[in-house]
């Protein structure tokens, strides 16, 4: 009796991987191991998106600079950010050079970056993947810890995976969505829904560890 055989998709592996990496993240499971599979996941990813036309390093620069310049336009910048001079200052001059206005949305902008500064961008994002993946040529190597960033990997993970299919990425999308509505609303004072507050009174010693058990309890359900 022959039976049938499972076939993937570079796509739902990804999906795998990444939902993987979120759940380990939440039960602060051996950082290294995170970073290896949220590493892979995002990859394919950034591979799958260049198939579709999309520049994964330039919509990371973009992220990183449009809500800011759009809230400056808005003049709504977080008193954090508003208090500094220097920053607020080179927001301006951002400002200037990009077409990003009060009312503008994410996916109106597009920035196009030189190849030297794609090569940088991957070359450190992938620092921390190739030493824990390659042993060949630097046996004797060291990194610190430090420089193990899981939280922003798999938000530029998860950002590149809504990307590309606009889905919520089951309980695991659904929960880290509400974990980062708390980081977002701590750092900005921003208000957010019920859910994301009701999240927040919860102490940040204890938001891992909570995030992880609505994750189990919603898979298990």
């Amino acid at each position: 009796m022959s039976t049938a055989k499972v076939h993937i998709t570079k796509l739902a592996a990804a999906e795998r991987q990444l939902r993987a990496a979120i759940r380990l993240y939440f039960a602060e499971e051996d950082e290294l191991a995170i970073h290896t599979i949220a590493s892979a996941a995002y990859r394919l990813l950034a591979d799958l998106k260049a198939e579709r036309g999309m520049d994964e390093a330039a919509n990371v620069y973009l992220t990183s600079i449009f809500y800011v310049v759009r809230d400056y336009r808005r003049g709504t910048l977080p008193k954090d950010i508003a208090s500094d001079p220097e920053f607020v200052e080179w927001v301006r001059e951002v400002a200037e050079k990009l077409p990003i206005r009060p009312d503008s949305k994410f996916e109106d902008v597009s920035v196009t970056l030189p190849r030297e500064l794609v090569g940088q961008f991957w070359n450190q994002r992938n620092k921390v993947a190739n030493f824990l993946k390659h042993a060949d040529r630097d046996t004797g190597a060291s990194i610190s810890l430090d420089e193990v960033d899981n939280l922003l990997l798999l938000m530029q993970c998860y950002s590149s995976y809504m990307d590309i299919t606009r889905d919520n990425l089951g309980n695991e999308g659904f929960v880290f969505q509400l974990f980062i509505g708390v980081k977002r609303m701590e750092q900005s004072s921003s208000q957010e829904d019920d859910l994301v507050q009701k999240v927040a009174v919860i102490p940040e010693a204890d938001r891992l560890r909570f995030c992880s058990m609505c994750i189990s309890k919603l898979n298990s359900m």
